[in-house]
């Protein structure tokens, strides 16, 4: 009888662990596609920015011709060229995750892997988002948008 009682308490452990677990990998894949839906939308913005500020480093570059010792111009097209390699690694940031997100795969993993790998996941699209958001930014302010 004492031995029936110890496995039902022993079965009944096991199950609320694994309902833990999973509720944990619930969790964890609801908060990476939350923040991969927040920032997401941005994308079209991201890509409108690229395109004017490619348009202003060629005014700047064309104004620089004919004015070539012009400082300014010089640290505006400088800081214009790092902001758009900024825009492309936050573009291919978002594309290279999206491409390597396995979300189907994860949910065949046993629990703790699972647990560890959307852990692992949830960081990559934290910095992928804190990326593109402050490339969007900085873009912003440099070409007084917004």
């Amino acid at each position: 009888m004492k031995l029936n009682s110890l496995l039902i308490v022993l079965a009944i452990s096991i199950a609320s662990c694994q309902t833990q677990e999973q509720k944990q990998i619930d969790t964890l894949e609801k908060e990476v596609m939350m923040i991969h839906d927040a920032v997401m939308p941005k994308m079209g913005e991201l890509i409108a920015l690229q395109s004017a500020l490619s348009k202003h480093i060629a005014h700047t570059d064309s104004l620089l011709k004919i004015t070539p010792s012009d400082t300014s111009l010089q640290n505006t097209l400088r800081q214009s060229t790092m902001l758009a390699t900024d825009l492309k690694k936050a573009d291919d940031g978002m594309m290279n995750w999206m491409h390597q997100y396995k979300g189907d795969s994860l949910k065949k993993l046993p629990s703790k892997e699972a647990i560890q790998a959307l852990t692992q996941e949830k960081i990559k699209i934290e910095q992928v988002s804190d990326n593109m958001l402050k490339s969007i930014e900085d873009t912003q302010q440099l070409l007084k948008i917004k």
